[in-house]
């Protein structure tokens, strides 16, 4: 598992970059809120407890997070694909791709690896891993987040005692479990890390694999034919 990627200095570039993506020129903090806050906003009946709003937005940005580093292995994954298929159209076989979760594309790659006979230990250990990454980001993006007490606290503690709150995160099997920090960290590593190892195994993929002739290479796979290296 990978930690970050090193960050190494620029201070040789002399270019600068401009985005224009960041426009948003309203400096008000953003916000989640779950749906009892929003009823009880929409009816103006009580005031909404904004420290819990602000764990939310805290723990929802991680979330997000998690989601959008496991995001980025499906490129990788089709291109695994599209090598393997090696159609004559690529454009309709990518785009009978673009519709597809993750979870699909997986097993697409897996059946892809089976029928060249590429199945060995290693195809089998990247798969069970992107399987991991995929599942964690199916139960982060579909569950639902609230706060809770960790234990029920007497009515006659409720004056002097300390409360302490877990955030829960519910899936819609109904199963449950306790988020923290440091375990949405753990996700986000995961994830970054099953990308690491999946372009390990490319290496050593396309040295073992039927060369493609219509595979035109892509952003992480080239056509071993054209290049050497991701094509960047």
């Amino acid at each position: 598992m990978i930690r970050q990627p090193s960050r190494r200095s620029r201070d040789h570039l002399e270019m600068a970059f401009n985005s224009i993506s960041f426009d948003d020129e309203d400096g008000e903090d953003l916000s989640t809120f779950s749906g009892l806050d929003l009823l009880i906003a929409h009816y103006d009946q009580v005031d909404l407890d904004w420290q819990e709003v602000a764990e939310r937005s805290v723990i929802d940005e991680r979330r997000g997070l998690v989601i959008a580093q496991t995001a980025v292995l499906e490129v990788l994954v089709d291109e695994f694909i599209l090598y393997l298929l090696d159609s004559p159209d690529e454009v309709a076989a990518y785009a009978a791709l673009d519709g597809l979760t993750l979870g699909r594309r997986i097993s697409q790659f897996e059946a892809a690896l089976e029928a060249h006979g590429l199945v060995t230990p290693e195809a089998r250990a990247v798969v069970r891993d992107l399987r991991a990454v995929a599942s964690r980001r199916n139960q982060l993006a579909h569950g639902t987040i609230e706060r809770r007490m960790t234990r029920v606290v007497p009515i006659a503690e409720l004056s002097h005692a300390d409360l302490e709150v877990e955030w829960v995160l519910l899936d819609r099997r109904g199963d449950q479990e306790r988020l923290s920090m440091a375990g949405l960290r753990e996700d986000v590593y995961m994830a970054a890390g099953a990308f690491s190892a999946l372009l390990a195994y490319a290496e050593w993929f396309v040295e073992i694999a039927p060369r493609p002739q219509f595979f035109s290479g892509g952003r992480y796979l080239p056509n071993p034919e054209e290049a050497v290296g991701p094509s960047w």
